[in-house]
């Protein structure tokens, strides 16, 4: 770090700083240097300097750097400190110069506290200091401004009804804004796949923007899905008046309002400079930014984007609460892993407003994937066929663990699309299956899945399923025909339909891979549990209705996850360049303790590629820059003579994590380097395991370059050697040098994995099947029992009894009729044996319509009547008081109404004083009185006695 003075701070860094955000000091329309905020005219804008006042007995006060609006007006001042002092310690000083000027003019001025490195902003009308990563552009400094003076801070807040109609949708997006309004400007929204993450979001955005509060916004993704979703399904639906654009590589169009991008294409331009030296986007450039799906994005290589850009930031996930990661609820500032609105899918399946399946899975496997290959299994023609492709047949021993990798069964593939074809849901006619994902292990065994569908349902004639990939240039297009189209019903997919794809009309999930991520498991789950209520195909549906949707699941997933609750230890998620340069640390480490001179030589020599490691890091990224100081001490002789701090530790705490920001990598040539450095640290540590486990995978790339090559040919030599038993069997430190500077920069012409995975033409069948059942927390299972022998013994009356057989016909009842009915019913075994059933359960407990007649409740078994559900007309009635009043009520009250809701399904009953009783006195002191006027209270009251009535009286 350099220890500069107070001037030599603002001519050779905070001047700089300036000038790249668009701040020319020595364009006085612009920057006034040294103003003497006492003894200047700042209303008549008559700035005086330094030079004009210091020699007057006046008294007088100096602003280091005095910005100007576009009219000439104070915007902000920035208060100087010398590289080595603390910022914020010019605080006091910088606020009586705002104090001064506001003295002047009636108006706040912005504060920036800097030394070069570290810069501060102080708006202090609404926030308290925080750092940001460079000076805002005069642009965006004076958006703030007038976000500060026009933005609506008391106002009331009204959600658009018309983007957001569920109330639970409503409480979430009140509860952000309420959030922001009380001064954070971070939140993490939790809402369960399909519950409507877009539209709370726009509904937020258009709260935000019709206060003032807001004018850009920034909508990041990580999948072209999700942006083309935010984009066509948000922006263009709710500010079809607003300009609006999606970022595309290279291309920025500063003019618009609203924006999208995804997180990819935003990291190619945010860290841009025009031809003038001026950043494209300035740390002020967005007002709002969304990161959807955050936990993928703020903890990556991408998180210096959200610390660039000073924005309130809300992150959106459907990945269920207790699976984000603490750093995620840590970034926006969550405390005690609580995110800032919740929306699960517990709740949303309660509420009706997503579909379950968790007593729908069906689990089976094959005899090759629970018994694996083994030579035995081969048929006679099999073996030849292995002879002709130069296998041995006695070679052929896998696992099951190992289908699809290394070898592959067509019969398995044939076995598993069988087992779906023969019980999966289907369409309206009963014909076809319902819309449905498969998903698949790779692109090859994606085909195989294909290939089965066409030999075994010719009949179809290639309409029925389809492959969907990335590297098929109409994928988008295809996505397209299964969302809206009759065909295909069946998409087969490697990774790109796992997240980010919206068909409410998939009632079959179908995993025929296995998958060790929970939170991408929870992703493809979600594909399915879209409602009812979302799908517009009624043609495509179960009996014309989704009630639920059924999963299959051909690889023990959920098993797995059973037994792994955390899922697969998986390597480091650590960027390759991080982890190359930590084994580097290492070895230094290990030489440094050592005092011999062939020791400190290679020392010597590692210690120069660590160097060169830290020079090729790009100064001009906000990413590095901010970390400036940390890169000039690493990169100081001193640090390596300095007593007070073990370098080795310093380096790989506060350099190791900016390595992920290295230009130029090629992923095959550090794969070699990053295994030659663990081989050589390996050979420090005569750790004789590892390196016989890196031996190989070194040789094998080596074996993989291209001798045709003339740069290749002229390493022929060193190759040969590196593939001879002797070279590992005296392979030494020395030596890994020699990989590393000859070898090394060939590997990016190193030839794709040569060993095909082997196909077997034979056939396998399902040997194991099993059903799944998740609990939901709802009602027990032997009340669902009771709910389905209910079920099956009237639907059995109706074949034999001459009552239900003219119900079911549609035939008049005679009184003898029904009373031989009612007889029936009574000695039917109806009424349930299961003691804990039996106290509170009776046909009326499962039907509990008592308005509706004997004959109704046969009809509605029968599935020839459908009276109203109670259910959903106790939703409904407090669905459409909340949304006819919202503008009343925070997303406390919010909550409370909610649970009033539930606790009226439940119980069926409620009256005033229940109130003043669990679960209502949860919300604290103030509830229910003063929360709600006793008006209100009566209000909820009546609604409940309303329904009541005409349901259960």
């Amino acid at each position: 770090m350099l220890d500069l003075n107070e001037f030599l701070t603002r001519k050779m860094k905070i001047d700089v700083l300036l000038k790249e955000h668009g701040w020319d000091v020595g364009d006085r329309s612009k920057v006034v240097l040294e103003v003497d905020t006492i003894q200047s005219d700042i209303k008549k804008q008559d700035y005086r300097q330094v030079n004009e006042t210091r020699r007057n007995d006046a008294e007088s006060k100096y602003a280091d750097y005095l910005l100007l609006d576009s009219t000439g007006k104070p915007l902000a001042i920035i208060e100087a400190k010398r590289t080595t002092k603390d910022p914020i310690l010019g605080q006091k000083q910088a606020e009586e110069y705002a104090d001064d000027i506001k003295t002047q003019t009636g108006e706040e001025v912005f504060i920036f506290l800097s030394n070069g490195y570290q810069i501060w902003l102080w708006d202090r009308e609404r926030y308290g200091p925080r750092q940001i990563k460079g000076f805002y552009s005069p642009e965006d400094l004076e958006r703030l401004l007038y976000q500060r003076k026009y933005s609506e801070r008391e106002t009331e807040i009204d959600i658009d009804g018309n983007i957001v109609d569920r109330a639970k949708s409503v409480e979430v997006a009140t509860r952000v804004v309420e959030h922001i309004h009380k001064g954070h400007r971070k939140a993490l929204i939790v809402m369960a796949t399909g519950t409507g993450k877009t539209r709370v979001a726009m509904a937020i955005i258009d709260q935000l923007m019709r206060e003032s509060r807001v004018q850009r916004v920034l909508f990041l993704t990580d999948r072209k899905a999700l942006r083309k979703q935010a984009y066509e399904k948000g922006y263009l639906r709710y500010f079809p008046e607003e300009t609006k654009e999606i970022i595309h590589s290279g291309n920025y169009n500063s003019n618009c309002r609203l924006y999208v991008s995804t997180i990819q294409t935003f990291q190619e331009i945010y860290n841009q400079k025009d031809r003038n030296g001026k950043y494209r986007i300035s740390p002020g450039a967005f007002d709002l930014i969304f990161s959807d799906e955050a936990h993928r994005s703020i903890y990556s290589k991408w998180k210096g984007i959200f610390t660039y850009l000073d924005a309130i930031q809300i992150g959106l996930t459907a990945t269920p609460a207790d699976m984000v990661d603490r750093d995620t609820f840590r970034f926006f500032e969550c405390h005690d892993d609580i995110p800032t609105a919740l929306y699960s899918y517990e709740d949303a399946v309660r509420d009706g407003v997503l579909c379950d399946f968790r007593k729908n899975i069906s689990g089976a496997r094959t005899y090759f994937q629970i018994e694996g290959l083994k030579p035995e299994n081969l048929t006679e023609g099999e073996r030849e066929e292995l002879i002709k492709k130069g296998i041995d047949p006695d070679d052929i021993n896998f696992e099951g663990t190992e289908l699809e990798k290394k070898v592959a069964v067509k019969g398995t593939s044939e076995a598993i699309v069988r087992e779906f074809m023969e019980n999966c849901l289907t369409d309206q006619a009963g014909t076809l299956p319902a819309k449905t994902i498969f998903f698949a292990i790779s692109k090859l065994h994606a085909k195989r899945l294909w290939e089965a569908f066409e030999k075994l349902y010719p009949e179809h004639k290639g309409k029925l399923a389809r492959i969907i990939v990335s590297e098929d240039s109409r994928a988008q297009q295809l996505i397209k025909d299964f969302e809206e189209k009759p065909f295909p019903r069946i998409a087969i997919s490697v990774d790109m339909m796992d997240t980010g794809i919206d068909v409410p009309e998939v009632c079959n999930l179908v995993f025929a891979k296995p998958v060790f991520s929970k939170i991408k498991f929870w992703q493809m789950l979600g594909r399915g549990t879209r409602a009812d209520g979302a799908c517009e195909h009624r043609e495509w549906l179960p009996d014309g209705k989704k009630e639920y949707f059924k999963v299959f699941d051909f690889w023990n997933n959920f098993e797995y996850w059973n037994m792994n609750p955390e899922g697969a230890k998986n390597e480091s998620a650590e960027a390759i360049t991080n982890r190359i340069f930590l084994t580097r640390l290492k070895q230094l480490g290990e030489l440094m303790q050592r005092r011999d001179p062939a020791s400190e030589k290679a020392a010597e020599k590692v210690k120069a590629k660590i160097i060169s490691d830290i020079e090729s890091l790009p100064r001009d990224s906000v990413n590095v820059r901010e970390h400036l100081q940390d890169m000039e001490k690493a990169l100081s002789p001193k640090l390596w003579d300095n007593i007070a701090i073990d370098p080795v530790e310093f380096l790989q705490k506060k350099i190791m994590p900016l390595m992920k920001f290295k230009p130029d990598v090629n992923l095959k040539e550090a794969t070699f380097t990053l295994r030659c450095e663990k081989l050589a640290y390996a050979l420090l540590e005569n750790d004789k395991a590892e390196i016989d486990r890196l031996k190989t995978s070194i040789a094998e790339m080596v074996d993989r370059l291209p001798r045709t090559l003339d740069s290749v040919r002229a390493r022929e030599a060193l190759m040969d050697n590196v593939l001879s038993r002797s070279f590992w069997e005296t392979v030494s430190f020395e030596d890994v040098q020699l990989l590393l500077s000859d070898l090394a920069p060939l590997m990016p012409y190193m030839a794709k994995e040569p060993r095909e995975t082997i196909v077997i033409d034979m056939s396998d069948i399902i040997a194991e099947r099993k059903k799944w059942e998740i609990s939901d927390g709802n009602d027990p299972s032997y009340v669902e029992a009771y709910r389905r022998e209910v079920e099956a013994r009237i639907k059995a009356l109706a074949e034999t009894h001459p009552a239900v057989r003219k119900i079911k016909n549609n035939e008049p009842l005679t009184d003898y009729d029904l009373e031989q009915l009612e007889e029936t019913l009574l000695n039917a075994a109806l009424t349930p044996d299961n003691p804990q059933l039996s106290s509170h359960a009776s046909l009326t407990d499962l039907y509990p319509s008592r308005q509706a007649s004997l004959v109704d409740f046969i009809r509605q078994v029968l599935g020839l009547y459908s009276s109203p559900a109670p259910d959903a007309l106790i939703k409904d009635a407090f669905q459409t008081y909340i949304i006819g009043n919202n503008k009343q009520y925070s997303s406390d009250q919010l909550h409370f109404i909610l649970t009033l809701q539930t606790f009226f399904l439940k119980k069926k009953h409620i009256e005033y004083s229940t109130l003043w009783q669990p679960p209502f006195t949860n919300f604290g002191t103030t509830a229910p009185f003063p929360m709600f006027s006793q008006e209100e209270l009566n209000s909820f009251i009546d609604i409940c006695k309303g329904v009541e009535k005409d349901l259960f009286m």
